[in-house]
């Protein structure tokens, strides 16, 4: 199989960062995450990463791996409820939390969703919806499916305005009340 060149924006080639955080992460004895599919996506993919590197990967993994234990406690509580990875990029979190029952949604930018079906095939529980976070022309699609409902987002919300995220949590908040979502932050330097 021939490798995947990346046509992404420029914001959107970020999640490259994190992939290869966690494909160098299953490469260790003893790895935090595992995630051997990341090892996969970095080994398909006709990209650099040699420019990636230092403290910050080891950060993405520990990240990775705090989000990965709110949303299985969250599915240990809610077997049959849905999560929503906001801005997905080419996160593997369906495959190292899958437990059979749950629905989920990646939702991304088109050219980002494009090349995650590359590697990702929808089913009967996931499927990938071109979305922005700023926008909510996806919440009815999400909205059919089964709650409770957790949202999740991943490195996402850091690159918008503070304006901008207050509108993307109320708008979140409106809809889907009583919901959960999990999101990093970042302060100013």
């Amino acid at each position: 199989m021939s490798k995947v060149a990346p046509e992404l924006g420029e914001i959107q080639e970020t999640l490259l960062i994190p992939l290869y955080a966690r494909a160098r992460d299953a490469a260790l004895r003893h790895p935090v995450l595992g995630d051997k599919r990341a090892r996969e996506l970095v080994d398909g993919l006709d990209y650099d990463f040699t420019r990636f590197g230092g403290p910050s990967l080891s950060g993405s993994v520990l990240r990775s791996a705090i989000l990965d234990g709110w949303v299985r406690r969250f599915l240990s509580r809610h077997p049959r409820a849905t999560v929503v990875e906001l801005g997905t990029g080419l996160n593997t979190r369906f495959e190292r939390l899958d437990n059979g029952t749950v629905r989920w949604f990646d939702v991304d930018l088109p050219d980002t969703i494009a090349l995650r079906r590359r590697f990702f095939a929808d089913s009967e529980r996931r499927t990938m919806l071109v979305g922005s976070v700023l926008e909510t022309d996806w919440f009815d699609t999400v909205a059919a499916a089964e709650g409770p409902y957790m949202f999740v987002s991943e490195a996402v919300l850091v690159y918008l305005a503070e304006e901008q995220v207050r509108t993307v949590l109320s708008q979140l908040a409106q809809r889907f009340a009583g919901s959960l979502i999990a999101f990093d932050t970042a302060g100013e330097i």
